[in-house]
Order: C-alpha cells, then structure tokens, then sequence
C-alpha cells in the first residue's frame, strides 16, 4: 500500500497544477530601467512588468482588454503603460485613463498586483489575501545587503522537490561525503507561508575533522534554513566568524519544471576596504553555492518523486510536505484561469457615441 506521502495521496505538493500563496521572484532587478516595461510569464499567468519613470515596479495582467496585445510591448508614461497597438493607456491600478481616439476612455482595465523590489529581485504576490512579510533571511534582518546573482536555472522536477533536497540529511552523506554526525535539523513553522531549519547536532569530539570544525563554532555547526511557500528559500552557512547567505529562488515552470534564481548577499560595509572584502566573501559564497548545486543537479533531471518508504532520518521532508499541504493555494496560472476585467461589447447608440466623441483613431 502507498504511504500517505506518495504522489496519490498527495494534494498540493509536488502538484504541477497548484501555485501555492506567497512571494514569488519575476525578475532581476537590474533587468528592469526605470520608463521600462517588460513581459514575464509566472507559474502560468502572463504579466506585464514595468517601472515608472519615479522608480515604482508596477505589475499587471499582460494582455490589453481591447485587442489582446501584450502590455510588455508598451510604452511607460509617467506612472502609466500606454499599450503599443492601440496605444490604450493605463494607469499603476490597471485602470485604463486614455484612449487616443475617445474624449472618455471606457471603465475597463487590467488586474494589477502586489510587487515589491527586495534581495536584488522583483517580487510579485501571488494570492487572494494581504501580503504576508516579504522573505527574509533571520541573520540579515535590518541590514544592508550587497547582492550578486549566480546563474538561473531551470529543473526538470517541480520546485518543491528542489527546495527538499537542502534538507535531505541522507543525501549530504551520499552525495557530499558529509559525516552524518555533524547535521541533526530541527524544523518549526513560522507561520503558514514560512518554515524554518536550524541545525541542533553537537560538533563531534572525537575525531579529527571534528576537532578541527569545532575551533570555528561555538555551538553546533551553522546550517539554518528559512522556506516561503514551499517553493524559495535561504540557506545560512559558514562558521561563527563569517556566514554565508544564499537564496533559492523557484517558481513553477511549464510542465512541472522550476525555473530559478540563485542570489548570493552578504552584510554591506561602509568602508573601502570592507566592500572589498565584501565581494570577496561573494565570490565564495558562489563556490560554496555551485559546489551543492553541481551535486545535485543530476537527480533533479531524472527523479520521479514518489515517497512510499519514509525512515527516521526523513523527518524533516516530512515536515516539509505536511507545510506545504497545509498552505494556502492561490487562484493564479496553473491554479485556475487568470480574471481579466471584461469590456462592455454591447454595440453603443448614435447618442452614446457622440458623446463619447468618438473619432477617427490614429497612430499619435
């Protein structure tokens, strides 16, 4: 008989047909200019993301409710998208303010979004509620970042299973010749979008490499992890002197693949010196981040996750599943058809139409 944590008995992890509610990356940051639109397509909803020329990151509906164009293609004005084809105009509440050829333009528009400009990513809310906190890494919280980016992925596994494997005790030993000793995860639930890990286990005494780790760590060996809607993270490494900080940034991709961000960030300094230090300690955080992901990479492109037989040490994918199944979903792309304010199409009066003053359209 299958274990209740197999694909069949499963309902929301590992589903490539649910989104769960969260904060999900669209962009880098620096992909985006100020007076610069942009399409992105977001675990099955197309968007239009654009920044006014102030700076603010607007993110709307891709598609014009007049034709169908694509909003990326626009033309930022101000704090508004005017679209390419018919050059309908609308504002950062999706609102259409303007159309060349009318003196009212119709009450129509797109569905806008929460967007936030965080960790060197544009973040777009994904969910029916209030925004939750925007991620967060416990180590940074209040500071200044510097930010640098390794290169985008995409895996052929849903991001659920890529986001399980940095908890997987198992697999550290196998896989990255880690003595099994050093690691024992202790998961709490911080709220319903967000999980967090933080290595427990005691540093070994006995043997060398023990011995020698523990110079370096007060405590326990640093491993501490924090999971936002079952789909990004943080990892903390490193020893009590100097921590490293990596994001895992995933959104579901089509046909179940993760399309991701790695962000590297490090504590910014004010000083010269300390900057450069700063970038140093960035390029090795980029070692350290390539070394897991090279590792693991070949599995992510043959797994077919279904989980019959869990043991002890799999306690924390557990955990982890049960978070994710217990998560809200969100009426988003994979999840249900995106809602698009719909036109009135009813043909207008002669009277209507006159005073709408409605004229010849031209290209302006």
């Amino acid at each position: 008989m299958d274990s209740k944590y197999s694909n069949s008995n499963l309902h929301k992890f590992n589903n490539p047909e649910v989104v769960i509610e969260g904060w999900y990356w669209a962009l880098q940051s620096r992909e985006l200019k100020p007076g610069k639109a942009k399409g992105v397509r977001l675990s099955g909803k197309d968007l239009a993301i654009f920044r006014t020329e102030s700076g603010e990151v607007v993110a709307m509906d891709a598609f014009c409710p007049h034709r169908g164009a694509h909003l990326g293609g626009g033309t930022v004005e101000g704090d508004a998208l005017r679209c390419y084809y018919h050059h309908w105009k609308f504002d950062r509440n999706g609102d259409c303010v303007d159309v060349p050829c009318l003196k009212r333009a119709p009450n129509t528009g797109v569905n806008t979004y929460p967007v936030e400009d965080h960790f060197g990513l544009i973040w777009v809310w994904v969910g029916q509620g209030e925004p939750h906190a925007l991620p967060s890494i416990p180590d940074l919280d209040g500071e200044e970042v510097e930010v640098t980016f390794a290169r985008p992925y995409v895996k052929n596994c849903h991001p659920n299973i890529v986001m399980s494997d940095a908890i997987d005790v198992q697999h550290f030993r196998s896989v990255h010749r880690i003595p099994g000793d050093i690691l024992d995860l202790d998961g709490k639930q911080v709220n319903d979008h967000t999980l967090h890990y933080a290595n427990v286990a005691g540093v070994p005494e006995e043997s060398l490499i023990g011995r020698l780790i523990g110079m370096f760590y007060k405590e326990q060996l640093t491993y501490s992890l924090c999971y936002w809607n079952g789909s990004s993270g943080s990892v903390t490494v490193g020893p009590d002197f100097q921590r490293f900080h990596i994001i895992y940034a995933n959104r579901l991709g089509e046909n179940g693949t993760s399309e991701g961000q790695v962000v590297l960030l490090t504590k910014r300094k004010k000083t010269k010196l300390g900057r450069l230090y700063g970038k140093t300690l960035l390029a090795a955080t980029r070692i350290v981040s390539d070394y897991f992901a090279n590792g693991d990479t070949p599995q992510f492109n043959t797994i077919k996750f279904d989980f019959k037989n869990p043991i002890k040490d799999d306690k924390t994918i557990l955990q982890f599943i049960n978070h994710v199944e217990n998560s809200p979903v969100a009426d988003w792309g994979f999840s249900k058809p995106s809602n698009v304010k719909k036109i009135n199409v009813k043909p207008v009066s002669e009277a209507e139409e006159a005073s709408q003053g409605e004229a010849l359209c031209t290209a302006s």
